[in-house]
């Protein structure tokens, strides 16, 4: 399912508050984003056609929130500046406003939160959003969940054989050819041996901080970028 951005250029997403794990901007505490954030004042729009499911208020979570049933996908729009001019159960089509972004609920200022939730709608059941705006859904998206398990290292080795710098098999079990074809992709010492240099390269090559260790951000990071093909 290929959607919309909600949002118009040439706003994009905070890089502090992409989906996966973050810095929370409140509680400054590491959590879950289950959703992307874009600063600044715009018009958000429905990215696909739907049914509005839910139009309501939180003044302690997402402030004036609104819910757009796809089917297979459930848009929710959180923080807009004032109640939706949308009716429940309307029928939406794409490009259509659903409010101007604000900073009602939990917030620090000005943006629109939107999330992309799986069939049904149930908070926290959610998806990387990005890939279905850049029309990614066709080639493998794994979870961004901060875990750099065997599905995680198998997209690893398939983006670094699309570099022409991995040889070996997409078995998701890293080894030395993996290794020295991330090293080679991240600008580090090729030695095929996963030490705190490399691991900074790596931070350093996706933007993130570049501590050497390897937590829940920067395995976010990673996969990310592995999904929206900028790996």
């Amino acid at each position: 399912m290929n959607l919309t951005k909600p949002w118009p250029e040439p706003f994009t997403v905070n890089e502090k508050s992409p989906y996966g794990w973050r810095k929370h901007p409140i509680s400054g505490k590491r959590a879950f984003h289950h959703g992307v954030d874009v600063r600044g004042s715009f018009p958000c729009t429905v990215t696909d056609e739907g049914v509005v499911s839910h139009i309501g208020f939180s003044r302690r979570g997402g402030g004036h929130v609104v819910k757009i049933d796809h089917g297979e996908y459930v848009s929710v729009y959180y923080h807009g500046k004032h109640r939706t001019g949308l009716k429940k159960r309307s029928r939406v089509v794409t490009g259509q406003e659903v409010y101007p972004s604000g900073t009602t609920g939990a917030s620090t200022g000005v943006h629109l939160h939107y999330e992309l939730r799986k069939r049904g709608g149930r908070w926290g059941n959610t998806v990387d959003p990005m890939p279905h705006f850049m029309g990614k859904v066709s080639a493998p998206v794994i979870k961004v969940d901060g875990r750099l398990g065997r599905n995680t290292w198998r997209e690893i080795q398939r983006g670094l054989k699309g570099h022409g710098l991995y040889l070996g098999r997409l078995d998701g079990r890293p080894g030395t050819l993996t290794y020295t074809a991330l090293q080679e992709w991240a600008g580090a010492n090729p030695d095929g041996r996963m030490g705190p240099n490399t691991r900074r390269a790596v931070q350093e090559k996706l933007g993130v901080k570049a501590d050497g260790n390897w937590g829940r951000l920067t395995i976010s990071a990673m996969q990310r970028a592995l999904n929206d093909g900028t790996f």
